[in-house]
């Protein structure tokens, strides 16, 4: 059994891409842009300033692109908040990650703030051993900073953890770090997500068993 677990949030805890989806148009509405959905049909949560900029060019400093991200996170947790579900079996799961001393973490390209409001919607944000997100790192996914930073908090080797992703990213990341990794496939395809370096993939958590991955 594996002594560590590090699970990405959006996308691979809970399905909240569609209401990242809806945020960017109610964003992208009021500020009067238009042609914008070629750049977000691609778009896997994290990354905002990224996809801003695509949209946006060098018409906008850092700064001022940050203050708008600013503003599509609070849409977004306007209109998430009260319509947050787990995907199927996580919660399970984690209760018995839990009953098994097993360490947990997170660690999100999302932003502090909406990995509290998530979380808390869950009742589980105070129960994680560690959790790092997107706007406390330097380098974000692919890079594998905030994987190697959980594992440095939890003190363990990194054959003794398992992480859990749903992207190219996050699963390119955990790669990276050297370190087994899972994949969720609400966001990307099962054939990809081996491709790219999971050990397996499931669609939900119901009827997993870790035990085997020890």
């Amino acid at each position: 059994m594996k002594k560590g677990i590090i699970f990405d949030m959006d996308g691979t805890i809970v399905d909240s891409l569609p209401y990242h989806y809806k945020a960017w148009k109610i964003f992208f509405k009021e500020n009067k842009v238009e042609n914008f959905s070629e750049r977000l049909k691609d778009y896997k949560g994290g990354g905002t300033l990224d996809l801003l900029t695509a949209v946006y060019g060098d018409k906008y400093s850092r700064k001022e692109l940050k203050i708008m991200t600013d503003d599509k996170e609070i849409i977004f947790r306007e209109i998430y908040k009260n319509n947050v579900v787990p995907i199927m079996g996580f919660m399970d799961m984690f209760e018995l990650i839990k009953s098994k001393k097993i360490l947990v973490g997170i660690a999100s390209n999302a932003i502090r703030k909406n990995v509290k409001m998530i979380l808390s919607e869950l009742k589980i944000y105070e129960k994680f051993d560690s959790i790092i997100c997107g706007d406390e790192v330097k380098r974000g996914k692919p890079d594998p900073e905030m994987f190697d930073e959980t594992i440095d908090r939890f003190n363990l080797k990194k054959e003794e953890c398992l992480i859990f992703e749903d992207s190219v990213e996050g699963v390119s990341a955990a790669v990276n770090s050297r370190v087994d990794v899972v994949g969720i496939t609400s966001s990307t395809s099962g054939d990809i997500l081996i491709d790219k370096g999971c050990i397996t993939t499931i669609d939900n958590y119901l009827n997993f068993d870790m035990s085997i991955y020890g």
